[in-house]
């Protein structure tokens, strides 16, 4: 049974692609806005299919405002996070910066610069904790083969 939805969605109000998420009970499908360090979003996900005139370019990595390269893995990735089942199917955007580090393959170097620019004030043992979800989420994206698309 394929519990992934057929196409990506973004947020109708703020336009950044939000993130799948497959309830480990129901199975049922949900969109949730992205868990980005220090944010703290003002409204409720209002998914609706995406579209690349409004789709806001942000790093899918360190939420940098640009984005200069695409990448899209080769198979989903799927976390499992207490209840939850979050699914990343959807292409990944990336800045100059943390492109350079995919495209080598350099995990630790990607994770330094992500936890060294993410917004917020965390203290080391917030950022330990934070490079340690990110880093299961990025050993699973570098084995998902990520290839860099055509822009």
């Amino acid at each position: 049974m394929n519990f992934f939805a057929p196409d990506r969605r973004m947020c109708d109000v703020c336009c950044v692609a939000l993130n799948q998420h497959v309830g480990t009970v129901f199975r049922d499908v949900s969109f949730r806005h992205p868990d980005w360090q220090g944010v703290t979003w003002d409204h409720d996900p209002a998914p609706v299919p995406v579209d690349p005139e409004r789709l806001a370019e942000i790093c899918d990595f360190c939420s940098a405002g640009t984005t200069a390269a695409i990448f899209e893995t080769r198979k989903a990735i799927v976390m499992i996070q207490g209840p939850n089942t979050h699914v990343f199917s959807e292409p990944w955007a990336a800045c100059e910066r943390c492109a350079v580090h995919i495209r080598r393959r350099t995990l630790h170097l990607l994770l330094d610069r992500v936890v060294a620019v993410l917004p917020g004030t965390s203290n080391r043992p917030e950022r330990r904790a934070r490079r340690a979800e990110l880093k299961a989420l990025y050993v699973k994206f570098f084995a998902a083969d990520p290839v860099e698309l055509e822009r």
